[in-house]
């Protein structure tokens, strides 16, 4: 018989192997996964006078993977009737009382589900928690939410004799967990509360708690008792069963109290007593004067906003090209109804969009000169004026309290703020979403303190640049520095203002800082630095340049042309002088004030063999002129 052949493992094994390398290579991505754990559920039960209880549950919700996007919660009350303002945060902020990474959570009641369950009994109400955004991460979170329900309508509050029994049963949670809690606030009453277990040595009732498993604690107060309930565990899949026994004193009406008299007291506390009208009535008031107080602002800042533009010399130029009246009426109406959509919507969209168009409506664009920019300004003289009255702060503008760049509308704008800030105080207390978009609507009063504003308005060279020009020359006299073994008097510098006078006008349309040596080289007429504003979106924008005007081929101009490299050159106002025009790189005093001091020590040195002499129109003796000789406008 012949030997037999040995087979080698390698082809039995090959097809395991390939069929393992396609279903590794064909496996579907796993899905997210989320696993919810019940750590614990604080109940607090408010019961009135009538049998009506306030039930307030904050579950403690262990989560892992998620995020967790809906809850449903089995055995709550069938009659329940839900309250607005659930959320859900995390439990670390939930320790410390803040509601800032509060998530808001809508609840609503399911279908009742008509199938039996496996035992014939009935199905208990349930009802779904859906968490709005990304829902809820991996974490430990604490989710609060309140409804009503009627204990004696249900038969839950049952007298016995001088006292009364009341029963209520928790939610059905699939997890156990440690230390259930309720509280139970009652009316006062006599006699004080306590649980209904039977005590030792005495037979329970039939529909008492089997055994004494619950601790209790006792606090009363002049209105109210609070009974704090205690178990050691809850347990799983099934509701945990409260029973107390109460005075039934508690839940009688009280007496009706006497009509108030023609007294003031009795007349004050009948005017402060709530009902659905009255807050119905407070509501559409409160609506009222937020319609009137923000379309009388919108009408005074347009009113405000014309009358300062017309003074400029320009037009003003609302957002919303229409008439002030309906322009004002929408603006309130749009902002009244967006905050009340705000409000009464779970979306905060819709009323948004209103705020929005409300605070369009309020809007001012840059007001448009009416005298075009490329008119040619009529001649003029030039006359210098001392430095203090040249470049004193020039008055204050009056009446302007819709402005924030002035001390009155930055009172009144803080004023207004501080109480849009309280009503978000308020209704942070209820809902802390709504509470974040009361405090967006601030961008309506923005929009009237903020746009329209006076540095919008076109500029008056012959006011705005006074702080510029006296920074300038405050920096100039620092920068200051006579050369090694110069006299005493080429330290000095003369500073003066230059006004320009048009012909024909009393009033000037430019101002100008003057900067001369007291010793300077020949041929130097004048240092001047003046401001340039050019039309931008949020107003007049200031370019300064410095000018240094000397005499054609004197030492003077041989001594800068190392500068003049740096500058543009022009003719000046009289016959014979050339003018030397310097920007600095960015519109700022402090390199304004290095350009021109630079020039000053150039135009100071005189060089070896030179006669310094004074500077044209710094007291120099000037060939005599005719009178009616026109004189040109300025470079």
């Amino acid at each position: 018989m012949p030997s037999r052949i040995a087979r080698r493992p390698g082809p039995a094994l090959l097809l395991p192997f390939l069929a393992a390398l396609l279903s590794i290579a064909f496996a579907l991505p796993a899905r997210a996964w989320v696993e919810v754990h019940i750590a614990g559920d604080d109940v607090r039960l408010s019961i009135d006078r009538a049998g009506a209880a306030t039930v307030e549950h904050k579950v403690t919700l262990k989560i892992s993977g998620g995020p967790l996007r809906g809850l449903d919660i089995q055995g709550v009350d069938p009659d329940a009737q839900l309250d607005p303002g659930s959320y859900a945060v995390p439990f670390k902020a939930a320790e410390a009382g803040s509601l800032a990474s509060a998530t808001p959570v809508a609840i609503e009641l399911l279908p009742p589900d008509t199938r039996p369950r496996e035992d014939g009994t009935r199905r208990p109400a349930a009802m779904r928690a859906r968490f709005d955004g990304k829902g809820l991460s991996r974490g430990v979170f604490v989710l609060f939410f309140r409804y009503r329900t009627d204990l004696m309508k249900r038969g839950l509050i049952r007298q016995d004799g001088p006292s009364s029994r009341v029963s209520w049963s928790g939610p059905i949670w699939d997890d156990g967990y440690d230390s259930a809690r309720l509280t139970v606030a009652l009316p006062a009453a006599p006699d004080e509360p306590r649980v209904d277990e039977p005590r030792a040595g005495e037979a329970a009732s039939p529909d008492a708690l089997p055994a004494p498993t619950t601790l209790s604690t006792l606090r009363r107060a002049l209105d109210k008792d609070e009974l704090e309930l205690l178990r050691p565990y809850a347990p799983k899949s099934e509701p945990i069963r409260w029973a107390i026994r109460a005075d039934a004193r508690a839940f009688q009406p009280e007496p009706a109290a006497a009509k108030p008299g023609a007294d003031a007291l009795g007349r004050i506390s009948d005017a402060a007593a709530g009902s659905p009208d009255r807050s119905r009535t407070l509501y559409v008031a409160a609506g009222v004067v937020l319609f009137a107080l923000y379309s009388a602002l919108v009408a005074l800042k347009a009113r405000e906003h014309e009358r300062l533009a017309r003074a400029a010399g320009a037009l003003p130029r609302p957002l919303v090209p229409i008439p002030l009246a309906p322009r004002a009426a929408l603006a309130g109406l749009a902002l009244v109804a967006g905050v009340a959509l705000e409000l009464l919507l779970r979306d905060g969209t819709p009323g948004a969009a209103l705020v929005a168009a409300a605070t369009a409506l309020a809007a001012h664009r840059t007001p448009r000169p009416e005298r075009a920019a490329a008119t040619l300004r009529r001649p003029g003289k030039w006359l210098p004026i001392a430095e203090a009255e040249a470049f004193r702060e020039p008055p204050r503008a009056r009446g302007v309290y819709l402005d924030v760049s002035t001390r009155a509308g930055k009172a009144l704008l803080v004023a207004l703020l501080a109480g849009l800030g309280a009503g978000v105080h308020a209704v942070a207390a209820a809902s802390p979403y709504h509470a974040h978009l009361l405090a967006l609507d601030a961008t309506a009063l923005l929009a009237i303190f903020c746009t329209g504003r006076l540095a919008e308005l076109p500029a008056d060279p012959a006011a705005r640049p006074v702080a510029f020009l006296r920074d300038v020359a405050r920096r100039v006299r620092r920068l200051r520095k006579a050369p090694a073994g110069a006299p005493a008097a080429a330290q000095e510098l003369r500073v003066v203002g230059r006004l320009r006078i048009p012909d024909g006008s009393p009033d000037a349309d430019e101002l100008r800082l003057g900067l001369s040596p007291r010793v300077a080289l020949p041929g130097f007429v004048g240092i001047e630095v003046g401001v340039v504003y050019a039309p931008g979106a949020g107003g007049a924008i200031g370019l300064p340049e410095v000018l240094l005007r000397v005499a054609p081929g004197s030492p003077c101009e041989r001594a800068v042309e190392g500068l003049a490299k740096s500058g543009r050159s022009s003719r000046g106002r009289r016959p014979g002088e050339r003018v030397l025009a310097f920007a600095p790189r960015l519109p700022t005093a402090r390199m304004t004030a290095a350009i021109a001091a630079a020039l000053v020590r150039a135009v100071s040195t005189p060089p070896a063999g030179a006669t310094p002499t004074k500077p044209a129109g710094a007291g120099a003796t000037r060939a005599p002129r005719p009178r009616k000789k026109a004189v040109s406008a300025a470079a």
